[in-house]
């Protein structure tokens, strides 16, 4: 049984979530609040993403790579205006605990991303009739 892109991306961001959780408790760090709504707008955003990026790939599939690139800096700018709202500069190291999991959402988005435009291109090539006629001479 072969597992989907899309499922081992969104598995392996919610294992991200569950071992960050478990490190949060473990540290005894508190603002838990702050936590899951934090994550619970991540997971919105990287939801978003990925289902943007499924939708470009069927729509318009040559374009991948610019909807990545604006949905990656519209991403930034709604993570600095939310930031302020979420009070995360309240939480001791707020960075570390904030950034990184940003850092590892992007990892997943963008690794996503390049299997569907290696998917798309690989897809291209087998499609297109001329290419064998150039490999035969």
């Amino acid at each position: 049984m072969k597992i989907k892109s899309n499922t081992l991306y969104i598995v392996l961001y919610f294992l991200m979530f569950f071992v960050h959780f478990g490190i949060w408790q473990w540290l005894k760090i508190g603002f838990e609040p702050t936590f899951i709504k934090y994550y619970l707008f991540l997971t919105l955003l990287f939801v978003t993403v990925v289902t943007i990026l499924s939708i470009i790939k069927n729509i318009f599939p040559t374009y991948i790579g610019f909807a990545f690139m604006g949905l990656v800096m519209f991403k930034l700018m709604i993570m600095f205006l939310v930031m302020n709202k979420l009070h995360l500069s309240e939480v001791p190291n707020y960075k570390v605990h904030f950034i990184i999991p940003y850092l590892i959402s992007l990892l997943l988005e963008t690794l996503y991303a390049v299997k569907m435009i290696q998917n798309e291109y690989a897809n291209k090539e087998n499609l297109d009739p001329n290419t064998e006629d150039k490999k035969g001479v």
